[in-house]
């Protein structure tokens, strides 16, 4: 039988469509469809030893199981190069947290896994090093009142450091911007600032090269911390701070500088 003219042409039309219709019933547009979950990544690592230790693998915590706050059902386990993943819906608040054998439990700042976050490193102090700092503080008149509220601590680092693999950040040194101050919202008390032994010091009142900073006995409350700078601009963080909590914003996430 030969199809003439305008017949032949609602054939091929029809055809095209009930192609395209069988497409978009397999899946064909599951390609376009925005991503349901968001990766967390990082390393956890020993406060004060990876830039110390000639071999990389000592200054990792291998075995820590880290955690989410916000999502109790989720955790993950972190490997022999203490690397982790974690699979969140895309979306989510999230405050990871670390807890490891023989090192002081501590929290990330708090943050919205609207995509992939890499490079959510935990520096982790051992429970020898957090007693050391507790007792420094102590000293200088600041008890850690882990009972009556939370510590935060940050560092006011470079921007170079942001998106800089772990073997590259470990042997960058000095992450902190000189001559910062910070600050939050709500009102925080006064922070203490580490000088460039990388020790807490009441006689300083900006960030050293080292650009650590210190609130011990922060009353519970959400806070936004940030930090001011005669020439560089500085990302702000989130702190959700509950009684007994250490919050180590640390490098690259926290106060970091911001390009351009």
């Amino acid at each position: 039988m030969r199809v003439h003219g305008p017949r032949l042409c609602c054939l091929v039309v029809a055809a095209a469509l009930s192609a395209c219709d069988a497409g978009n019933e397999s899946g064909g547009s599951d390609a376009d469809a925005p991503p349901s979950t968001a990766t967390l990544s990082g390393t956890a690592y020993t406060f004060n030893q990876c830039a110390a230790e000639p071999e990389q693998s000592q200054c990792r915590i291998v075995g820590a199981t880290i955690g989410i706050v916000e999502l109790p059902e989720l955790s993950a386990t972190t490997d022999s190069k203490g690397a982790y993943r974690l699979d969140v819906p895309i979306g989510s608040t999230v405050t990871p947290h670390i807890t490891a054998s023989g090192y002081r439990s501590i929290h990330l700042q708090t943050l919205v896994a609207d995509r992939d976050l890499e490079n959510l490193n935990f520096q982790t102090p051992d429970l020898q090093t957090y007693a050391s700092l507790s007792l420094l503080l102590t000293l200088l008149g600041h008890p850690v009142a882990d009972v009556l509220g939370c510590t935060i601590v940050s560092t006011v680092s470079k921007a170079e450091v942001v998106g800089m693999p772990f073997d590259s950040f470990r042997i960058y040194n000095p992450h902190g911007v000189p001559g910062a101050t910070a600050s939050g919202s709500p009102s925080l008390p006064d922070p203490i600032y580490f000088n460039e032994d990388m020790m807490p010091d009441n006689s300083t009142t900006a960030t050293s090269e080292d650009g650590g900073v210190i609130w011990p006995n922060v009353p519970p409350g959400v806070y936004t911390v940030s930090a001011s700078h005669p020439s560089q601009r500085f990302a702000d963080f989130v702190a959700d701070c509950r009684i007994g909590r250490v919050i180590n914003a640390n490098p690259p996430w926290g106060l970091h500088g911001l390009r351009g």
